[in-house]
């Protein structure tokens, strides 16, 4: 599954929130800064803390989401990183895991916002890729139907009750409209 999104910040601040509310995900960054392990958040502040929100000045936002109904592990890869590379760093984390789902938070840049996404892979998509990448162990751990249904509650949330118009086959959410209608191209 595979579904993007326009989102302004506040529109970000309240699917986070919804997120950390009214589900059990847990949130995690794809990857960590150098020199560290990968965060966890437990909330909106901790991410804000983390990030700054401001469309305007919003970096990508990258997360991977879990739940314990999708059974399989979380896993935490050390990467060694070139030190002559990467500003005298010698690692950084991944977090991996066949049936995370991505939420990708995007901002303004060049006067566009870039539509944010979340995505997952599926078992047969999965099993395709097994072969390739081993270390993320067996598909066949991960309850897919449980992914597949938290996925679409998200994307079903997103669209049909916090856009308010759509772009092609995207929502709009009222933060980003309201982007646009000052000016800003989706």
């Amino acid at each position: 599954m595979s579904y993007d999104f326009f989102a302004a910040e506040e529109d970000k601040l309240i699917l986070l929130n919804y997120i950390f509310s009214e589900t059990d995900l847990q949130i995690f960054d794809l990857a960590s800064e150098y020199g560290a392990t990968v965060k966890e958040y437990k909330s909106v502040g901790e991410i804000t803390s983390c990030f700054d929100m401001k469309d305007e000045n919003l970096r990508d936002v990258y997360f991977l989401l879990w739940s314990p109904r999708f059974k399989g592990k979380v896993e935490f890869r050390k990467i060694d990183l070139d030190p002559r590379r990467c500003k005298g760093h010698t690692f950084r984390y991944n977090t991996g895991g066949w049936g995370l789902i991505q939420l990708y938070l995007h901002g303004i840049n060049a006067g566009r916002l870039k539509a944010s996404h979340i995505g997952h892979f599926n078992r047969a998509g999965a099993a395709k890729w097994a072969e390739v990448n081993k270390a993320k162990g067996d598909v066949d751990l991960w309850d897919w139907s449980a992914i597949q249904k938290t996925s679409s509650h998200l994307k079903y949330l997103i669209h049909k009750k916090l856009s308010v118009k759509t772009i092609g086959s995207s929502g709009v959410m009222a933060g980003a409209e309201r982007l646009e209608k000052n000016g800003l191209i989706l």
